[in-house]
């Protein structure tokens, strides 16, 4: 085989590879070419931080999961956790990733979530919750943050939302 048929096929074969990524990333199948892909460890890795810092009771671990910036409304939820973890002698969590996918370009996570909190109200019950969580997630400069998190609620001293 001569050079220039070498070249021929080597460029057919970028082409092939090149529209088989591109008809698999419309159809919703995982494109080999999808380096930047939300993975089930970026989700891993996030909801890991976030009960370390519900755990050692410390808000700035927490939120260094999120992209606050990006956020609908991230100072109030800022405010919210920061409250809910200065409210709280002690939170214990458990945290089951179901799933973590892309879409559209962004990260989702489907999390089932258990906590109890002990809120210092001289010995009464402790504050228990269940919940499914969805987290959205955006890839930035120092890798996935979560952007979204419903239902928000989850995080607070009320009782109502399970």
């Amino acid at each position: 085989m001569g050079d220039k048929a070498r070249i021929r096929l080597v460029r057919c074969g970028a082409k092939l590879a090149f529209a088989l990524g591109v008809i698999l990333s419309a159809t919703g199948a995982p494109a080999f070419a999808q380096q930047n892909a939300f993975t089930v460890r970026d989700a891993s890795r996030l909801l890991m931080q976030i009960h370390d810092g519900l755990v050692n009771r410390e808000a700035g671990t927490f939120l260094a999961a999120f992209d606050l910036g990006k956020m609908s409304d991230g100072r109030l939820f800022k405010q919210q956790i920061t409250s809910f973890i200065a409210h709280a002698d002690g939170i214990r969590t458990h945290f089951n990733l179901n799933q973590a996918t892309m879409n559209a370009g962004e990260g989702e996570a489907t999390v089932d979530a258990e906590m109890e909190a002990d809120l210092g109200n001289g010995g009464g019950q402790p504050l228990h919750k269940q919940a499914t969580l969805r987290f959205a997630a955006e890839q930035t400069a120092s890798g996935w943050k979560f952007t979204d998190m419903q239902p928000r609620a989850f995080f607070s001293t009320s009782p109502g939302s399970r």
